[in-house]
């Protein structure tokens, strides 16, 4: 296992400057495409990725940076 941190990534909006959308590591135009395996293809969770956008809706913002965190309430 390693780790690697991307010139391009810009953490608060979880964006990729290189390809101007959301950052899914291996993806088509990615560095890192054809140089490592990951365990679930990029192909896959570009899909996923973009399901869950559409799911959102267009009215909706959308923000990735606080996904898997809940508000507590009070």
């Amino acid at each position: 296992m390693s780790s690697f941190s991307c010139p391009h990534y810009d953490f608060a909006t979880d964006q990729c400057h290189r390809l101007n959308t959301d950052c899914v590591p291996g993806r088509r135009g990615c560095v890192l495409m054809g140089k490592v395996s990951f365990l679930v293809p990029p192909e896959e969770r570009v899909r996923a990725r973009e399901e869950e956008k559409r799911r959102a809706g267009p009215g909706s913002s959308m923000s990735t940076a606080g996904r898997g965190r809940t508000r507590s309430s009070g």
